[in-house]
């Protein structure tokens, strides 16, 4: 059998973008050496929220949010940025680990999605702390829940309509 008839027989297969959760677990661990679980702690019950947003745009366009509880965000600018968990130290680091965090993850999303070479501009992440922040109810397709330290985090990403 000649190489041109092998060919046809393997058709190029489109490579599989990693899931969210993938994506988040990885960046979590190498970012912040934090791990993520499946689970919730039995009887958990979560408040106090933390919403945080970045979009991107370039060949394609799409926000990605994510929800996490203070205590989340504490740990993670503990790991993170290094601030020890003191009230007020600790609650403006962590606005700044939340948003540090996004960027990351956003920058690793198109990339593993996308590609080295395609150029993306990504905007300046935003957080939010208000008392009638929630994380979805129901997870779509591209969203994802992990916990960490038995804390709670949410990320979602939503692709702009093309054109």
């Amino acid at each position: 059998m000649d190489s041109e008839h092998r060919m046809e027989q393997c058709p190029l297969q489109t490579p599989v973008k990693p899931d969210v959760s993938a994506l988040v677990n990885e960046v979590l661990g190498r970012l912040a050496y934090l791990i993520g679980e499946d689970e919730a702690p039995p009887g958990a019950v979560f408040t106090d929220w933390l919403r945080f947003e970045i979009n991107h745009c370039g060949p394609t366009a799409g926000t990605l949010r994510c929800w996490c509880t203070r205590k989340f965000a504490h740990q993670l600018a503990a790991n993170l940025l290094g601030v020890e968990p003191g009230p007020e130290e600790a609650a403006a680091a962590a606005e700044d680990a939340c948003r540090e965090f996004i960027n990351v993850l956003c920058g690793q999303l198109v990339t593993a999605w996308y590609g080295t070479g395609a150029v993306f501009t990504l905007t300046i992440p935003t957080v939010c702390g208000e008392a009638h922040v929630r994380p979805p109810e129901n997870l779509g397709e591209q969203d994802c829940r992990v916990y960490v330290a038995g804390e709670p985090l949410y990320c979602q990403y939503v692709a702009d309509p093309p054109g």
